[in-house]
């Protein structure tokens, strides 16, 4: 099973593509792409991948 490089989780069947690239290279799980547009529509910097935690989401509150 591919895993998400962000949390860890299981990439599943249509992986979203993480803003932290401009041609978003990088494929992350659904909940943490959703995150990403997310902090971005609130005006947030993105999570930089030194950032991202290990098999453990973290979420916005």
């Amino acid at each position: 099973m591919t895993r998400c490089p962000r949390c860890g989780g299981p990439l599943g069947d249509t992986p979203a593509r993480s803003r932290m690239t401009t041609d978003r290279t990088v494929p992350v799980c659904a909940a943490c792409g959703t995150d990403e547009a997310v902090r971005e529509h609130r005006g947030l910097s993105p999570l930089p991948p030194t950032d991202w935690p290990a098999g453990g989401r973290r979420r916005l509150r």
